[in-house]
């Protein structure tokens, strides 16, 4: 069993291990490592769907420290998935350069793909593994990996609050009228969105329209 563990070329700290995976170093929690029994105890990253979430967190957070990124992970009867959302400060979205480097992970880290054709889910036949050639298995079924904020979020309330601004400088006859239609029913913007939002949203919501 030693020697398998001296195999694995991984650096213990407390309770996480450091893996690197295409390059990039992730800290993952040492449960993450099993022992295939079926194959002389030989080590594996078991690559569940929070582990998953937290790479491609760690990924964009080391790589693009400016942006703001979230990320929840889901598990079902049949499988598991992953949704990741990124954006700017503004929660504008990003440049397109830099959300495909992001958006790789979702095929490198991903247990295969739907195929609408037969209407079946087809699992990947490579053997992915870490740099070191530790063997990643079990991935979750599906990663979302979206250029925007995540929907209610303080970051997605400036978005669309800047995209209103935008629309009432020069807006087209279809905006204008529904422009107006939120001015005369609701008073405005806030009047309108308010009901869709949380106290913590309404508590910062000056901050958030660039009142303060």
């Amino acid at each position: 069993m030693s020697d398998n563990k001296d195999k694995i070329n991984l650096k213990i700290m407390s309770k996480k291990i450091k893996i690197s995976i295409d390059g990039s170093e992730f800290l993952i929690p040492s449960e993450s490592i099993g022992y295939d029994t079926y194959n002389n105890n030989e080590p594996y990253v078991y690559m569940r769907a929070k582990v998953v979430a937290s790479i491609i967190k760690q990924y964009v957070k080391k790589n693009y420290p400016s942006l703001v990124c979230s990320s929840t992970s889901d598990v079902y009867s049949g499988g598991s998935s992953v949704r990741v959302n990124v954006c700017n400060q503004d929660g504008s979205s990003v440049s397109e350069t830099i959300f495909e480097d992001i958006n790789k992970w979702q095929y490198m880290l991903k247990g295969g793909s739907f195929n609408g054709m037969i209407d079946m889910y087809e699992y990947r036949e490579d053997n992915p593994t870490t740099d070191s050639g530790t063997p990643l298995k079990y991935f979750p079924s599906y990663i979302f990996i979206e250029n925007k904020p995540n929907w209610g979020t303080k970051h997605y309330w400036m978005n669309e609050w800047n995209e209103w601004c935008e629309k009432t400088l020069n807006p087209t006859d279809e905006e204008k009228e529904w422009i107006d239609k939120i001015v005369n029913n609701y008073g405005g913007w806030l009047g309108y969105n308010k009901q869709f939002m949380s106290k913590t949203v309404l508590k910062n919501i000056d901050s958030i329209m660039g009142c303060v």
